[in-house]
Protein backbone atom coordinates (compact mmCIF):
# COMPACT_ATOMS: atom_id res chain seq x y z
CA UNK A 1 0.00 0.00 0.00
CA UNK A 2 1.31 3.41 -0.86
CA UNK A 3 1.87 6.06 1.77
CA UNK A 4 -0.71 8.41 0.28
CA UNK A 5 -3.37 5.69 0.46
CA UNK A 6 -2.54 4.96 4.10
CA UNK A 7 -2.77 8.66 4.92
CA UNK A 8 -6.14 8.91 3.13
CA UNK A 9 -7.42 5.96 5.19
CA UNK A 10 -6.10 7.62 8.36
CA UNK A 11 -7.91 10.82 7.36
CA UNK A 12 -11.21 8.93 7.05
CA UNK A 13 -10.63 7.18 10.39
CA UNK A 14 -9.82 10.53 12.00
CA UNK A 15 -13.13 11.94 10.73
CA UNK A 16 -15.02 8.94 12.12
CA UNK A 17 -13.36 9.22 15.54
CA UNK A 18 -13.87 13.00 15.58
CA UNK A 19 -17.59 12.63 14.82
CA UNK A 20 -17.89 9.86 17.42
CA UNK A 21 -16.35 12.03 20.14
CA UNK A 22 -18.58 14.97 19.14
CA UNK A 23 -21.66 12.75 19.45
CA UNK A 24 -20.48 11.41 22.80
CA UNK A 25 -19.81 14.90 24.19
CA UNK A 26 -23.15 16.17 22.90
CA UNK A 27 -25.08 13.23 24.28
CA UNK A 28 -23.54 13.56 27.74
CA UNK A 29 -24.04 17.33 27.79
CA UNK A 30 -27.68 17.12 26.69
CA UNK A 31 -28.55 14.34 29.14
CA UNK A 32 -26.88 16.17 32.02
CA UNK A 33 -28.68 19.42 31.16
CA UNK A 34 -31.96 17.50 31.01
CA UNK A 35 -31.12 15.96 34.35
CA UNK A 36 -30.59 19.31 36.04
CA UNK A 37 -33.53 21.16 34.52
CA UNK A 38 -36.14 18.56 33.50
CA UNK A 39 -35.92 15.06 34.97
CA UNK A 40 -33.43 13.70 37.48
CA UNK A 41 -34.24 10.16 36.35
CA UNK A 42 -31.82 10.65 33.44
CA UNK A 43 -28.90 10.26 35.86
CA UNK A 44 -29.61 6.52 35.86
CA UNK A 45 -28.35 6.29 32.29
CA UNK A 46 -26.05 9.23 31.68
CA UNK A 47 -24.29 7.64 28.73
CA UNK A 48 -24.20 4.00 27.66
CA UNK A 49 -25.29 2.61 31.02
CA UNK A 50 -23.36 4.96 33.30
CA UNK A 51 -25.47 5.33 36.44
CA UNK A 52 -24.53 8.23 38.70
CA UNK A 53 -27.95 8.83 40.21
CA UNK A 54 -26.57 8.24 43.74
CA UNK A 55 -24.02 10.99 43.15
CA UNK A 56 -26.77 13.35 41.97
CA UNK A 57 -28.82 12.53 45.08
CA UNK A 58 -25.75 13.13 47.26
CA UNK A 59 -24.80 16.50 45.74
CA UNK A 60 -25.82 18.31 42.59
CA UNK A 61 -22.59 20.32 42.76
CA UNK A 62 -20.38 17.21 42.75
CA UNK A 63 -22.56 15.69 40.00
CA UNK A 64 -22.18 18.80 37.86
CA UNK A 65 -18.42 18.95 38.40
CA UNK A 66 -17.93 15.26 37.52
CA UNK A 67 -20.04 15.61 34.38
CA UNK A 68 -18.18 18.79 33.37
CA UNK A 69 -14.83 17.02 33.73
CA UNK A 70 -16.13 14.07 31.72
CA UNK A 71 -17.49 16.29 28.93
CA UNK A 72 -14.36 18.46 28.89
CA UNK A 73 -12.12 15.43 28.44
CA UNK A 74 -14.26 14.13 25.58
CA UNK A 75 -14.31 17.57 23.93
CA UNK A 76 -10.52 17.85 24.12
CA UNK A 77 -10.18 14.37 22.62
CA UNK A 78 -12.46 15.45 19.78
CA UNK A 79 -10.36 18.60 19.31
CA UNK A 80 -7.20 16.49 19.04
CA UNK A 81 -8.74 14.61 16.15
CA UNK A 82 -9.93 17.88 14.63
CA UNK A 83 -6.31 19.09 14.68
CA UNK A 84 -5.25 15.85 13.04
CA UNK A 85 -7.85 16.42 10.31
CA UNK A 86 -6.43 19.93 9.83
CA UNK A 87 -2.97 18.41 9.40
CA UNK A 88 -4.26 16.13 6.65
CA UNK A 89 -5.98 19.10 5.02
CA UNK A 90 -2.95 21.41 5.28
CA UNK A 91 -0.09 19.04 4.53
CA UNK A 92 1.51 19.19 1.11
CA UNK A 93 3.00 15.78 0.38
CA UNK A 94 5.66 17.31 -1.88
CA UNK A 95 6.83 19.59 0.95
CA UNK A 96 5.61 17.93 4.17
CA UNK A 97 7.72 20.01 6.54
CA UNK A 98 5.72 23.18 7.00
CA UNK A 99 5.52 25.62 9.91
CA UNK A 100 1.72 25.32 10.10
CA UNK A 101 1.92 21.53 10.36
CA UNK A 102 4.59 21.82 13.05
CA UNK A 103 2.37 24.16 15.10
CA UNK A 104 -0.59 21.76 14.74
CA UNK A 105 1.54 18.83 15.91
CA UNK A 106 2.72 20.84 18.93
CA UNK A 107 -0.93 21.69 19.72
CA UNK A 108 -1.84 18.00 19.58
CA UNK A 109 0.97 17.34 22.04
CA UNK A 110 -0.23 20.02 24.47
CA UNK A 111 -3.87 18.94 24.30
CA UNK A 112 -2.87 15.28 24.75
CA UNK A 113 -1.03 16.28 27.90
CA UNK A 114 -4.09 18.20 29.11
CA UNK A 115 -6.31 15.14 28.55
CA UNK A 116 -3.90 13.04 30.59
CA UNK A 117 -3.71 15.55 33.44
CA UNK A 118 -7.48 16.15 33.48
CA UNK A 119 -7.97 12.39 33.51
CA UNK A 120 -5.72 12.02 36.54
CA UNK A 121 -7.59 14.83 38.32
CA UNK A 122 -10.94 13.33 37.36
CA UNK A 123 -9.98 9.83 38.48
CA UNK A 124 -8.71 11.11 41.82
CA UNK A 125 -11.83 13.21 42.34
CA UNK A 126 -14.24 10.37 41.54
CA UNK A 127 -12.24 7.97 43.71
CA UNK A 128 -12.47 10.46 46.59
CA UNK A 129 -16.21 10.83 45.97
CA UNK A 130 -16.68 7.06 45.90
CA UNK A 131 -15.65 6.96 49.56
CA UNK A 132 -18.52 9.30 50.39
CA UNK A 133 -21.26 7.90 48.14
CA UNK A 134 -21.68 4.70 46.15
CA UNK A 135 -21.92 5.31 42.41
CA UNK A 136 -20.50 4.00 39.17
CA UNK A 137 -17.08 5.60 38.95
CA UNK A 138 -16.30 7.31 35.67
CA UNK A 139 -12.87 5.79 35.22
CA UNK A 140 -11.16 7.89 32.57
CA UNK A 141 -8.57 5.86 30.71
CA UNK A 142 -6.32 8.80 29.99
CA UNK A 143 -2.93 7.89 31.45
CA UNK A 144 -1.69 6.83 28.01
CA UNK A 145 -2.31 10.38 26.80
CA UNK A 146 0.57 11.67 28.94
CA UNK A 147 2.99 9.26 27.27
CA UNK A 148 1.44 10.05 23.88
CA UNK A 149 1.95 13.77 24.53
CA UNK A 150 5.66 13.17 25.09
CA UNK A 151 6.03 11.10 21.94
CA UNK A 152 4.13 13.65 19.85
CA UNK A 153 6.22 16.47 21.33
CA UNK A 154 9.39 14.69 20.21
CA UNK A 155 7.92 14.18 16.74
CA UNK A 156 6.91 17.85 16.60
CA UNK A 157 10.44 18.87 17.58
CA UNK A 158 11.84 16.67 14.81
CA UNK A 159 9.37 18.21 12.33
CA UNK A 160 10.43 21.67 13.47
CA UNK A 161 14.08 20.86 12.86
CA UNK A 162 13.24 19.30 9.48
CA UNK A 163 11.35 22.48 8.58
CA UNK A 164 14.43 24.54 9.41
CA UNK A 165 16.65 22.27 7.30
CA UNK A 166 14.15 22.40 4.42
CA UNK A 167 14.13 26.23 4.59
CA UNK A 168 17.96 26.29 4.57
CA UNK A 169 18.01 23.98 1.54
CA UNK A 170 15.54 26.22 -0.27
CA UNK A 171 17.82 29.21 0.29
CA UNK A 172 20.94 27.44 -1.03
CA UNK A 173 19.38 26.41 -4.34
Amino acid sequence: MKTKQVLNIMNVVSWIVFIGYCIKAGAIAIVSILTIFVNKKATENLYMGIDISNLYDFSEMHYTFVVLLFVLIVIIKAYIFYLLIKIFKTMDFNRPFDGVVVQLIFKISYFSLSVGLLGIISNAYTKWLSYKVIFTELEMETSAYIFMAGVIFVIASLFKRATEIQAENDLTI
